[in-house]
């Protein structure tokens, strides 16, 4: 590069600015790639070792040297994600190695909703709104969501050993089951629970139904694809659950969904409700849009707002406290049905 053109660079006041985006335009194309990685199964076959780039054609059912597949993975490698070992391929960043461990895939979902339908909800919310077209349930990955949501499984199940006796019978109802992950944690906590999970989507439903049956708690356990709403209470269970997804009513139906989740209750069940709430990290301010973008659902709910409709729902003993705090905003709300 000529002196002239570093002066006129520097002179322009733009030097800054281009490093950042430059910066950012890295960071988001690792994001992306490994997450298509993550999602073509990619990382999952690298993870046992170094893998011939045949075997990554067929795996991928590609063309054999197809020129494309080659491009697609030298993208990894100037990431230093990928490493080229001869005609082999190998991981060889610290980020793909750790998502391409099984523990981690609710990290690698996390990425790949970040990538897929938040980036969606960040472009498109302007014309979407001007058109007022509004995002649907049909937009979204549900089996993502549900394995992403698990990245905050830790504090969730915390909260529900709180809830859930070490013995005895107890009957628990969790409404939005997603893979089925807290239903499990509960099961075998006690040995006498049994439960009852309600997935408002069907693909969700069967693989939470999958997911149980592998676990070996299926039996005690049974979940139906079916809206909470469209059920007849029955006044049989101890407890029961909402994990993140009271965002998935408009707030104006709120009060009714938790009246008539609370009357599944029996006399003295609790009913304990998990979500974000405004006020957290950027990614808790995408779910807030999203709920505002998604028909027929709502926005995150300020504590106090949805401490208020708990006791206008006719619960009783309502109380709430930040199980991530401070680094997150993320509650835990509880109430009593006495009535």
């Amino acid at each position: 590069m000529k002196l002239s053109t570093v002066v006129s660079l520097a002179a322009s006041g733009r030097v800054q600015a281009m490093r950042g985006v430059l910066g950012m335009a890295a960071e988001a194309t690792r994001a992306h790639f490994l997450a298509a990685a993550a999602r073509a199964g990619v990382l999952e076959a690298l993870a046992q070792g170094p893998l011939e780039e045949a075997a990554l054609d067929t795996r991928l059912r590609v063309p054999a040297g197809a020129a494309g597949l080659r491009a697609w993975l030298e993208v990894g490698s100037a990431l230093g994600e990928f490493r080229r070992e001869g005609s082999s391929w190998a991981l060889a960043g610290r980020l793909a190695r750790t998502l391409a461990e099984e523990r981690n895939d609710d990290l690698a979902a996390m990425l790949e909703e970040v990538t897929t339908l938040h980036a969606r909800l960040l472009h498109e919310a302007p014309a979407r709104l001007a058109e007022r077209r509004p995002f649907t349930l049909a937009d979204q990955d549900g089996a993502v969501i549900a394995r992403s949501s698990r990245v905050l499984q830790p504090l969730i199940e915390e909260v529900v050993a709180e809830h859930v006796p070490r013995e005895g019978p107890f009957r628990l109802l969790e409404v939005g089951c997603g893979s089925g992950a807290y239903l499990r944690f509960a099961a075998e906590r006690n040995p006498a629970l049994t439960a009852l999970g309600l997935e408002l989507q069907p693909e969700v439903a069967a693989e939470a139904r999958a997911n149980l049956d592998a676990w070996r708690v299926g039996p005690r356990v049974q979940v139906e694809a079916q809206d909470l709403r469209r059920r007849p209470a029955e006044a049989a269970f101890d407890l029961v659950t909402l994990h993140n997804n009271i965002y998935y009513f408009p707030a104006a139906e709120r009060v009714a969904v938790l009246r008539h989740a609370a009357a599944f209750l029996v006399r003295c069940g609790r009913l304990l409700l998990t979500t974000a709430c405004p006020g957290g990290s950027p990614s808790g301010a995408v779910l807030h849009l999203w709920g505002e973008l998604t028909e027929g659902c709502g926005g995150l709910p300020a504590p106090e707002a949805l401490c208020a409709q708990l006791r206008e729902a006719g619960l009783s003993q309502v109380a709430c406290r930040n199980l991530a705090a401070p680094v997150e905003h993320f509650f835990a709300f509880t109430g009593t049905k006495t009535g």
